[in-house]
C-alpha cells in the first residue's frame, strides 16, 4: 500500500493528477479506498491543479463512499479555498472541522490566517495567530508572511516591520516572499538596492521573480541604468534569464519608445531558443516594417533628388549642342556627290 501512495503523490507532483485518480479508482480490488489515497487526489487537484472545483468534487466523494476526513484532508480543501479567496468557505470549513471534534495543526492555521489576511481582515488573522500560540502550535514564516503580505498592500508599513522584527526574534528567517512584500512597497531606487544588499546579508538571494519584479518597476520609473544593473547583476549572480525575464525587459523597453534595444533583447531571446511572445513579436515586426519602409523613402528621396540634379546638368547641356547644330547648318557643303546607276552618295 505505501508503494502505491508513493506512485500516486509522484503522478500528482508531476500534475498527472486524473492518472492518479484513475489508478486509485480502476484498483480499487487490489488497493481498497482509504483515507490517505483520497488526501493524496485532494491535495493534487487542490493545491497542485489549484481547482477548488475537482477538490471540492473528491471531497463529495470522500463523503459518498464513507471514507474519514482527517486534519490532513481539512489542511488541504481549505488551502486550496485559501488560495483561491474563498474566505466565506474556509470559514464554514474550519467551523465544521471544530464541530467534528478534530484539532486544527499548523497547516490549517495557516490557510484559515492566509484567507483571513487575504480578505483584508488583519486584526481577525493576528488574533488567530495567537489562539495559535495559545494552543502550542508556534507560527512559522508561512504564517507571518500572510499578515506581512497584506500589511505591506494596505501600507501599514511600520506594522509590518513589527511582524518581520517579531518573525526574526521568534528565530524565523525571512524567505524571498518576505522581502517581495516590501519591495513593492518602495519608492525610490536607494530604498531598492538597500533592501536588496539587506537580503543577500540575511542569507536569502534574490531569485528570476524578485529581478523581474524590480525591471518592472524600474521601467516604470523610466531608470534605464538600473534596468540594466539588475539585467547584468542576474548573470553575474548565475541566474540566467528566463522567458518571463525577457518579455518584462522588452515590453518595458517598447512602451518607453527605447525600440533598438527592445529589438535587441528579442532577437537575443530567439537566439536562445525561448518562445516568442505573440503580441510583442507583433509589435516589433510592426515597427521593423515601417522601419524598413521609412528608410525605403529616405533612399528613394535622395535618388530622385540626384536624378534630378543630373537632368538639369543635361538640360543645361542641351543649347550647346543645339548651337553647335545651328553653327553648322550655316557652314557651307563642301562635299561632293557622286551619281552612280540612278543613286547618289557623298564622294569619299
Amino acid at each position: 500500500m505505501e508503494e502505491f501512495h508513493s506512485l500516486l503523490s509522484a503522478l500528482c507532483r508531476y500534475k498527472n493528477v486524473k492518472d492518479a485518480e484513475h489508478l486509485v479508482f480502476s484498483n480499487r480490488d487490489v488497493f481498497p479506498f482509504n483515507t490517505k489515497s483520497f488526501n493524496i487526489l485532494l491535495n493534487g487537484w487542490g493545491n497542485i491543479i489549484c481547482s477548488p472545483r475537482e477538490a471540492e468534487r473528491i471531497w463529495r466523494e470522500m463523503c459518498k463512499r464513507g471514507i474519514q476526513y482527517d486534519v490532513v484532508s481539512y489542511a488541504s480543501i481549505l488551502s486550496c479555498h485559501s488560495k483561491a479567496g474563498n474566505l466565506y468557505k474556509v470559514l464554514k470549513l474550519y467551523n465544521r472541522m471544530k464541530e467534528m471534534g478534530t484539532k486544527p495543526d499548523r497547516k490549517v492555521y495557516n490557510a484559515v490566517i492566509h484567507a483571513l489576511a487575504k480578505g483584508r481582515h488583519v486584526k481577525e488573522a493576528i488574533n488567530l495567530m495567537k489562539t495559535m500560540e495559545e494552543k502550542g502550535i508556534a507560527p512559522n514564516a508561512v504564517t507571518y508572511n500572510s499578515l506581512i503580505k497584506t500589511l505591506c498592500k494596505l501600507r501599514k508599513i511600520d506594522e509590518a516591520r513589527g511582524l518581520f522584527d517579531e518573525m526574526l526574534k521568534c528565530g524565523h528567517s525571512p524567505t524571498v516572499q518576505t522581502y517581495h512584500a516590501f519591495l513593492r512597497t518602495l519608492r525610490t531606487a536607494e530604498e531598492v538596492f538597500a533592501l536588496l544588499e539587506n537580503m543577500k546579508k540575511m542569507g536569502c538571494q534574490p531569485i528570476n521573480d524578485t529581478y523581474i519584479m524590480l525591471i518592472r518597476k524600474f521601467c516604470r520609473w523610466c531608470q534605464f541604468d538600473n534596468v540594466f544593473k539588475l539585467w547584468n547583476e542576474m548573470n553575474e549572480n548565475g541566474i540566467s534569464p528566463d522567458r518571463s525575464s525577457y518579455i518584462v525587459l522588452i515590453h518595458g523597453l517598447f512602451l518607453n519608445g527605447k525600440l533598438e534595444e527592445a529589438h535587441k533583447y528579442y532577437t537575443d531571446m530567439k537566439n536562445k531558443q525561448l518562445l516568442p511572445e505573440p503580441k510583442i513579436d507583433e509589435m516589433l515586426q510592426t515597427w521593423l516594417s515601417n522601419k524598413q519602409i521609412a528608410e525605403c523613402q529616405v533612399t528613394e528621396s535622395k535618388g530622385t533628388r540626384l536624378d534630378c540634379s543630373q537632368l538639369g546638368k543635361q538640360s543645361r547641356a542641351i543649347p550647346n549642342k543645339t548651337n553647335h547644330n545651328n553653327k553648322f547648318l550655316r557652314q557651307a557643303e563642301t562635299r561632293t556627290v557622286v551619281r552612280e546607276r540612278g543613286f547618289s552618295f557623298w564622294k569619299q
